[in-house]
């Protein structure tokens, strides 16, 4: 796997000292190949022995080992302030790429599956998390099912109680910490619905309660100083999800009934 994948995947293993290396890391990547382990240290307040473990434990013999492996597969960033129509497509094809790499396709089948043979389908997110969820409802309501998004945090709650085991529960959290939506999460799991989660870290709390985990890139990896869309690689999931959906035949007639309808009006 990609180095800068790995390290997300684990990132909730790492300790404070270590996530401080990693967060160096995924945000200067290009620049890791000028910078010696005392200058790295000082940098994001650790130690050579804390740096050398970090290497280690994400699968490398040693820092200079991780410092070729990251050359070998980090895309420099463009500078050029003129160049930002061009920064902006980098950015979003390095939260492709990356995403495509933390994807198991298998998931998306077994998801689409669940979709498909659910009673109900409940979405939950806040903030901008709850927007993707919105827009995840509206693809599955074209499509015919009884699907609600629900972003109030009250209302999770009240919801996630009274869920039944024939239900399906999607919850939405990039940082996997959100704490109304992993306490609806883990209710809805208590009451014996499918539970599903899409988020940055493996190691998360939402992923705890989830049976299917899909881990995607998170952009402030690749840029948290840029307002760019930070639920962009969970909409490339949802697209890849919408598509394998939409192969069904009755589900795409139902989508284009809906689209007939709007037209039509």
């Amino acid at each position: 796997m990609d180095i800068l994948c790995e390290i997300q995947r684990i990132y909730n293993n790492f300790s404070d000292k270590e996530k401080a290396i990693a967060d160096y890391i995924m945000q200067y990547a290009d620049s890791i190949k000028n910078i010696n382990i005392t200058d790295l240290a000082k940098e994001t307040g650790t130690s050579g022995a804390t740096i050398t473990r970090f290497a280690k434990k994400i699968g490398c013999n040693s820092f200079v080992d991780m410092k070729i492996m990251l050359s070998s597969n980090k895309t420099e960033k463009i500078i050029n302030e003129d160049e930002i129509f061009s920064y902006a497509y980098q950015y979003y094809d390095e939260v492709i790429e990356r995403t495509k790499m933390l994807i198991d396709k298998k998931s998306i089948l077994k998801v689409v599956s669940e979709i498909k043979k659910a009673k109900n389908i409940y979405i939950y997110g806040v903030g901008s998390s709850g927007l993707t969820g919105k827009e995840m409802m509206q693809r599955l309501l074209r499509m015919g099912f009884n699907v609600h998004c629900i972003s109030d945090s009250h209302m999770m709650i009240i919801n996630s109680s009274i869920i039944k085991k024939d239900d399906l529960v999607i919850g939405l959290s990039i940082s996997g910490e959100t704490e109304e939506v992993v306490h609806s999460i883990r209710k809805a799991k208590e009451n014996g619905a499918k539970t599903v989660c899409i988020t940055s870290f493996e190691g998360s709390a939402i992923s705890k309660y989830s049976d299917l985990k899909f881990i995607v890139y998170n952009p402030k990896f690749v840029d948290r100083s840029k307002f760019i869309n930070s639920q962009f690689s969970a909409m490339y999931l949802l697209d890849l999800i919408s598509m394998v959906l939409l192969k069904d035949e009755e589900l795409a007639k139902k989508m284009q009934i809906t689209v007939d309808a709007i037209i039509n009006n």
